[in-house]
């Protein structure tokens, strides 16, 4: 009868301890890491990434239209292509005053182009309206063992109309030393030589920068022919109507990347 008892209440003890564990909830801080990574999503982008533009268009070749320039003493490009995403853009009104596009031309060193020309996102042009970017830098050298760097940019709008209101006109007009004409063409000028040329062209905007180039240690590496070391109007102006040209057929290309 002893044991009879006695194996009734160990068998009830396991029972019971079963039951508990079953019963009790797992805390999310017991959780395992990549149970608890599941459950975080980031918002969606402004802008997702939609290819290399340097497979759209060669951005080389434009250095083939700048006076001075040899295309066979070397060159460097990059480029991104960027479509609208689902998430929020942020709006010029957003960026504080002063900030929103850069008056003078940025200091690119030569084994880091991309730190000063990059291709990211212009989320307030996606905001404005934008439903596509393409970007990219091209640098190259002269005869005389100078260099040169241009970044490019465009964006495609639905209409014409959105075009012309593209915020980027407004920002470059408002920096000290900008010049609008007649046709809605921007430029800013550092001295006698223009720093940055936005311009519209049906509903697309295009933008080409020109960049200050230093070497590596910071020493300068630019055109001694001019004061500011950047190209002065008339290589600018053929650069930018091959951008014009180049920057709308790669526009019309559908991107590489869904």
């Amino acid at each position: 009868m002893l044991v009879l008892l006695t194996s009734i209440a160990l068998t009830g003890c396991v029972s019971t301890a079963s039951l508990e564990s079953r019963q009790t909830p797992m805390l999310d801080a017991e959780r395992p890491p990549a149970e608890q990574a599941e459950a975080v999503t980031d918002p969606p982008p402004c802008a997702e990434w939609a290819g290399d533009l340097t497979e759209v268009v060669s951005l080389e070749e434009v250095l083939e239209v700048i006076e001075g320039v040899d295309p066979m003493a070397g060159w460097s490009a990059s480029g991104d292509d960027r479509v609208r995403g689902d998430g929020a853009c942020a709006p010029v009104s957003s960026q504080p005053v002063g900030t929103v596009e850069a008056c003078a031309a940025p200091t690119a060193p030569l084994d880091d182009v991309t730190r000063a020309l990059s291709g990211a996102s212009v989320d307030y042009m996606f905001a404005g309206g934008a439903q596509r970017q393409i970007a990219g830098w091209v640098s190259g050298r002269t005869s005389g063992e100078e260099s040169i760097v241009l970044g490019m940019l465009a964006w495609r709008f639905a209409t014409p109309s959105e075009a012309r209101d593209a915020p980027i006109l407004d920002a470059l007009a408002a920096c000290p030393e900008a010049q609008t004409g007649d046709d809605g063409r921007v430029r800013v000028f550092e001295g006698a030589e223009p720093a940055v040329v936005a311009s519209v062209k049906g509903r697309d905007v295009f933008v080409v920068r020109s960049a200050r180039p230093v070497t590596p240690e910071g020493e300068n590496a630019g055109l001694t022919s001019t004061a500011s070391t950047l190209l002065p109007t008339a290589p600018v102006a053929a650069a930018e109507e091959w951008w014009r040209t180049q920057g709308e057929t790669a526009l019309d290309v559908e991107p590489t990347e869904p």
